[in-house]
């Protein structure tokens, strides 16, 4: 016969229902669960078995430089895991059922790892798993008693669908379509592409501005199976960087790098995003690139947008580029070498011709 449901299982559902309806945090739901047994250190986690990596999604307990030394090295050698990956969903486990302890006490994980914060055993569950990464739930404790971490294991499998079904909530409304698409029109109006990556450099969405840089090749482009192609050696080596370390707990700051084309340069910036840790989960990293049109490329751009108004004099076509450049009247008088009456006289036939009345309105209307 079942036992007794642990006497904190209802109070722990109600948090996990109260965290995913936004009237708690997933925080508490942690803090709380590290009531239940001694000493203990919760955490929310992923474990990729094909790879060989994982991270700490959220931990109550652990501390930032623990959580990156787990992130960045243990969780390759975490020797709970490969029995973890294979595990019944749903199914709580203490960690003599994953690795017995006499092998446990013999390895680096333990000895630097697990007694470093003070604990001495675990017990675990697999929430979701998929294509061979897996969603974990688990507790380090400084109990080595089977006995008692058994009831907390028995605990795990009773909050375990209550997490999956979360989760699933989760995972159907992660995203606003509405405000990605409004996110990637605001780069269509500034004229500078964007492109939103996932793992591999799989191209999850792009604006209009971005299909066409891509399209064009010159510094970046688009695989057959839908991945970016980088054709900078330094602007790949940054996008593979900020993809291999995205869990870290702190992100990086934004990188750029200007990129040389045929047609003058580009800058690139890459920017790493931060997400809900399920959707870390379900796509793994997200990274923006940022591509803006500099000096004579962005140039071109705005030459071919005078050629196409077939409105403009030869003097008032060279005003106009270089108001597009940013160079104020006086200054573009004088890079001309034409009094600046002339210059204003050149401008305010451009103003007449393209339909605009101000450099500011002038440059959108140039800008692609």
């Amino acid at each position: 016969m079942p036992g007794a449901p642990h006497p904190k299982l209802e109070a722990l559902t109600d948090l996990i229902y109260a965290a995913l309806f936004g009237e708690t945090t997933w925080q508490t739901f942690l803090d709380a669960l590290n009531g239940t047994m001694p000493d203990a250190k919760s955490t929310l986690f992923f474990h990729d078995a094909i790879a060989r990596t994982g991270g700490l999604s959220l931990a109550s307990g652990i501390q930032g430089t623990e959580a990156e030394a787990y992130n960045h090295y243990y969780a390759r050698i975490n020797p709970w895991m490969p029995k973890a990956a294979v595990r019944p969903v749903g199914l709580g486990v203490i960690a003599e059922q994953m690795l017995p302890r006499s092998d446990l006490i013999k390895t680096e994980f333990y000895n630097d790892f697990v007694r470093s914060i003070g604990c001495e055993s675990s017990v675990g569950v697999t929430i979701m798993r998929e294509n061979g990464r897996s969603f974990n739930l688990s507790t380090l404790t400084s109990s080595a008693d089977p006995d008692n971490n058994r009831v907390n294991a028995d605990l795990l499998s009773d909050l375990a669908p209550h997490l999956r079904r979360a989760f699933d909530f989760i995972r159907r409304d992660r995203r606003d379509p509405e405000n990605d698409e409004n996110g990637l029109a605001l780069f269509d109006a500034i004229g500078a592409g964007i492109v939103y990556l996932g793992e591999n450099q799989q191209i999850r969405s792009l604006n209009r501005v971005a299909e066409r840089m891509l399209a064009e090749g010159s510094c970046v482009g688009t695989g057959p199976s839908g991945h970016l192609v980088i054709r900078d050696p330094a602007l790949g080596a940054r996008l593979d960087m900020l993809s291999r370390h995205h869990h870290s707990a702190v992100s990086p700051p934004p990188s750029t790098t200007l990129v040389k084309t045929k047609a003058g340069s580009v800058r690139c910036t890459l920017v790493r995003l931060q997400s809900d840790f399920i959707t870390a989960f379900l796509e793994g990293p997200t990274i923006a690139l940022i591509i803006e049109r500099t000096g004579m490329a962005l140039r071109s751009d705005i030459n071919e947008a005078l050629a196409r108004s077939n409105q403009l004099t030869a003097a008032e076509m060279r005003i106009a580029s270089a108001i597009a450049d940013g160079l104020s009247l006086r200054e573009a008088a004088t890079t001309h070498d034409v009094s600046y009456e002339t210059a204003r006289s050149h401008l305010k036939s451009i103003y007449s011709k393209l339909g605009v009345n101000s450099q500011v309105a002038l440059v959108r209307r140039l800008m692609p």
